[in-house]
């Protein structure tokens, strides 16, 4: 009856914080706090973004990364307290009339949505593991 009692409590304990379809943000709840900021601005570096320094003490947004030939990626960082919020958009490149590929404008960006083996997700998902704290996700 023991260990029924302590599987369920596991099993609630990882349903409650289980990436869902859908997921867009990635909350990481932080028990050291000390230099923050700049570990966030580490783990962003180390996977391969570059952070734009735009003196927000609370938000942390990079440049679009190129992620492959097509395809970028814009990532952000919110902090509140112990906790980092990491959210992103994706966007694709395109042809103009005269052959020469043109970036994504804002308007051709859209969401990041956590879904099974998406690369995207998981290249945000990287950023908040090196971070170290515990993860839960939403919506």
């Amino acid at each position: 009856m023991k260990t029924l009692l302590t599987a369920a409590v596991i099993f609630a304990s990882l349903s409650c914080s289980a990436q869902k379809d859908l997921d867009t943000k990635i909350i990481v709840t932080m028990s050291d706090t000390a230099g923050l900021y700049e570990k966030i601005r580490m783990a962003f570096v180390k996977s391969d973004f570059i952070v734009k320094d735009d003196r927000n003490p609370d938000t942390l947004t990079t440049y679009p990364a190129h992620i492959k030939s097509t395809t970028y990626i814009k990532a952000f960082a919110a902090l509140k307290n112990n906790t980092v919020t990491l959210w992103g958009y994706l966007g694709d490149s395109h042809g103009n009339l005269m052959g020469a590929t043109v970036n994504p404008s804002a308007k051709d960006y859209k969401k990041i949505y956590y879904y099974k083996r998406d690369k995207y997700w998981n290249k945000l998902l990287s950023v908040a593991k090196m971070l170290g704290g515990s993860l839960s996700y939403s919506h």
